[in-house]
C-alpha cells in the first residue's frame, strides 16, 4: 500500500475524494469543500474492502497547491489532508506526508485546518494554547484553537513533524438592526475606504476596510463601519460577513467591539 501521486483526477477518483471529504465533514462537524481543487493529490486506496471492512474507495487523500509566494526563499504549498474516520491513527497521514516530502524537497508546507462548526465545547475537544517559549509573550494576545481539528491527535501529529502555528483566519458575522441595500463603495471618504458586495440573498460581504495612515487611531474605522450598518437606504441585506486574520489585532478588536461574532475559523500551521 502506498500514496499515489496525481496531478489531475479522473471522474471516478474525484467522486471518491468528494465522498471521503464528506465522510470527514460528517464525523468532525466541519465544512471543507468536498470538491478539492489542488495542483496535485496523494491518494491511499482501499484496495481490499473485505480485509479492511470499509466500503469507502479511499483511506486517505492529501491535496496541495502552490500559493505563488515564498517563505525563507522557498516556495509554499498549502495542504489539506483527510483520513477516513474509521482509519485514523494508523499512519495514513504520515504515508501521504512522507511521499509529499520525497517529491517536493525544497518547499515550505502550510497546513489548513478548519475548526469544527459544532461540538467544540465537548470535553473531547481539549483546548490547546499556541504559546511560544519566549517569556516576553504578551498574555493579551494568547490564541487558542479547538482540538481535534480533524482527529484528536492532529495537533500532536503536526507538532511531531515540526509544524508551528502561524495564525488563524476568522469569518465573522453581524445581524443588522434593519435591512440595508448594498452601499458598494459609496461610503468611502477622506478618512478611509470601505468596500462591500453582495454575498448571498441576505448577506453583504465586507472585502475592504482601510483607514489612511494619518488618520489611524482616531476612531475612523469604527465610524466607517457604523456608517455601513446605519446606511440610510433600506434593502434586502440583513447581515454583514467579513474575514479577518488573528494577526490583525486592531481590526479583530474593532469587529468584536462592534458585535461581530465568529462563525468559522481556519488554523494555519507550517513546516
Amino acid at each position: 500500500m502506498e500514496a499515489e501521486l496525481f496531478k489531475e483526477l479522473e471522474d471516478m477518483d474525484r467522486a471518491a475524494v468528494c465522498e471521503l471529504v464528506n465522510e470527514c465533514n460528517l464525523a468532525d462537524h466541519t465544512n471543507y469543500d468536498t470538491d478539492l481543487d489542488g495542483d496535485f493529490y496523494y491518494i491511499v486506496r482501499n484496495d481490499d474492502k473485505e480485509e479492511s471492512g470499509l466500503d469507502s474507495e479511499l483511506f486517505a487523500v492529501l491535496s496541495g497547491y502552490f500559493l505563488g509566494e515564498t517563505v525563507e526563499g522557498k516556495k509554499v504549498i498549502e495542504v489539506e489532508a483527510f483520513t477516513h474516520p474509521s482509519m485514523r491513527g494508523i499512519g495514513f497521514f504520515s504515508m501521504c506526508y512522507n511521499s509529499l516530502r520525497d517529491d517536493f524537497r525544497d518547499v515550505k508546507i502550510k497546513f489548513m485546518i478548519k475548526k469544527p462548526l459544532t461540538g467544540s465545547d465537548c470535553a473531547a475537544y481539549e483546548r490547546i494554547c499556541f504559546e511560544p517559549d519566549d517569556e516576553s509573550w504578551d498574555q493579551t494576545f494568547r490564541l487558542k484553537a479547538p482540538v481535534p481539528f480533524v482527529a484528536p491527535d492532529t495537533y500532536e501529529t503536526l507538532r511531531s513533524i515540526g509544524a508551528v502555528h502561524l495564525y488563524d483566519e476568522l469569518l465573522m458575522e453581524k445581524v443588522l438592526e434593519h435591512p440595508i441595500s448594498d452601499p458598494g463603495d459609496d461610503l468611502c471618504n477622506k478618512y478611509g475606504e470601505v468596500h462591500l458586495t453582495g454575498y448571498d440573498k441576505e448577506t453583504l460581504y465586507l472585502y475592504g476596510l482601510l483607514v489612511y495612515d494619518k488618520y489611524l487611531g482616531k476612531g475612523h474605522g469604527k465610524a466607517l463601519m457604523k456608517a455601513v450598518e446605519n446606511y440610510d437606504k433600506s434593502g434586502k441585506y440583513k447581515k454583514i460577513l467579513l474575514q479577518v486574520s488573528s494577526n490583525n489585532v486592531i481590526a479583530l478588536n474593532l469587529y468584536e467591539g462592534l458585535g461581530y461574532v465568529e462563525t468559522e475559523r481556519i488554523v494555519y500551521m507550517m513546516v
